[in-house]
């Protein structure tokens, strides 16, 4: 027997984990049927226990406590088990017997009139209760969903406020860039006997730490680089731009500073690096070499890098050296100039001997008269 009353109870919970949890409850839980059981069992040893009370014929009958009681607090269902129970107690006990003259259909009307009030009134009832149990269960799951996502957020806001003190910690434990020595590489770069090189890499070095930057000579090829800092041993950036790259066009023929912040400028910087500036002259006649930075920490790249770029390009501008780059426009012009002067040279009659000698007579090498040098050979 307790074989199966193990059986019975295993089952029940297998179908009460079957119904799920999303959804509404199909069958009622196992106190509900402990206290089906409980009263219907009540009911039946008051009416054993007193004989002559009549207790299970009394009116209202009290078989409506667990038919109501269920109904309201666990719904359909469980309604209709204490229905079903109060029908098979009150038949059990013996249903009266039919009157003299009385209507077989009249007869069971009446007998059956009552179990058929208990299975209405659970239905009703019970539909009430899982509409509410419903609603219940809907409020349940979003409260649970909120929390859930309340969780979620308090957790990534500890996680932000980590991430921010250890920030804070890094930025305040952080060595402070030398300015002395930034400034006093850029006050020795106005001397025509200071190493270029040795002042780029104190400016790289002291302004953007861990970057890599070049200082390039405009010639007639393009753009050759002739100071860089940080480039790894084996570079992974050419030494010349040639003249028909985009950048060399934005540097050298626009004058205008390029960025990858900008728009348009990361294709017109094609890989080669973050940002450039053009190096002018003094007096700003033409473009004298380019300032570009290859690879920098993201934390110095920011909108203000370009006037910093700016900045170190004007104050650069008289180590690079400036050499004379024939224009497209200056072509023609230059090339007619030479023209004119070749032909002069070539007109200029040869000076006559100082001895009075045959002026047909061969001149030796050291009496001939020396000739001027051109002067786009001077250049």
């Amino acid at each position: 027997m307790s074989d199966n009353k193990t059986d019975w109870i295993a089952s029940w919970a297998r179908m009460r984990r079957w119904q799920g949890t999303s959804g509404l409850p199909v069958l009622p839980p196992m106190g509900a049927l402990l206290e089906l059981a409980v009263m219907v069992a009540l009911i039946v040893i008051i009416d054993w226990a007193f004989p002559t009370l009549g207790f299970m014929t009394l009116e209202p009958s009290p078989f409506w406590l667990p038919v109501l009681l269920l109904s309201l607090q666990y719904g359909t269902v469980a309604g209709l088990l204490a229905a079903a129970a109060a029908t098979a107690a009150y038949v059990f006990n013996g249903v009266a017997e039919q009157a003299v003259g009385e209507n077989f259909f009249s007869y069971l009307l009446r007998i059956w009139a009552l179990p058929i009030l208990w299975l209405g009134v659970a239905l009703v009832l019970g539909q009430f209760r899982l509409r509410q149990i419903a609603e219940k269960q809907e409020l349940r799951q979003n409260l649970t969903k909120r929390t859930h996502e309340a969780q979620r957020l308090a957790g990534y806001a500890k996680d932000l406020e980590a991430r921010c003190q250890t920030l804070e910690r890094h930025m305040t434990t952080r060595t402070a860039a030398a300015v002395k020595p930034v400034l006093d590489a850029l006050a020795k770069v106005a001397d025509p006997a200071a190493d270029l090189q040795a002042v780029l890499d104190t400016i790289a070095h002291g302004i953007w730490p861990g970057s890599q930057v070049s200082v390039s000579a405009v010639t007639r090829d393009g753009c050759q680089i002739i100071a860089r800092s940080g480039w790894p041993d084996q570079a992974l950036w050419p030494e010349e731009i040639a003249t028909g790259h985009l950048l060399y066009r934005a540097i050298v023929n626009e004058r205008r500073p390029v960025s990858i912040l900008f728009r348009g400028d990361e294709q017109v910087l094609d890989g080669l690096g973050i940002a450039a500036h053009p190096i002018l002259t003094f007096d700003t006649s033409r473009v004298a070499g380019m300032l570009k930075i290859e690879m920098i920490d993201p934390r110095f790249l920011d909108d203000e890098t370009a006037a910093h770029l700016a900045m170190i390009a004007r104050l650069l501008a008289p180590a690079v050296p400036e050499t004379r780059v024939v224009t497209a426009n200056a072509g023609p012009r230059a090339l007619a100039g030479i023209s004119r002067l070749a032909r002069r040279w070539k007109e200029t009659p040869a000076s006559a001997p100082q001895n009075g000698g045959d002026a047909a007579a061969v001149r030796s090498s050291d009496d001939a008269p020396q000739r001027k040098p051109l002067p786009w050979r001077s250049s």
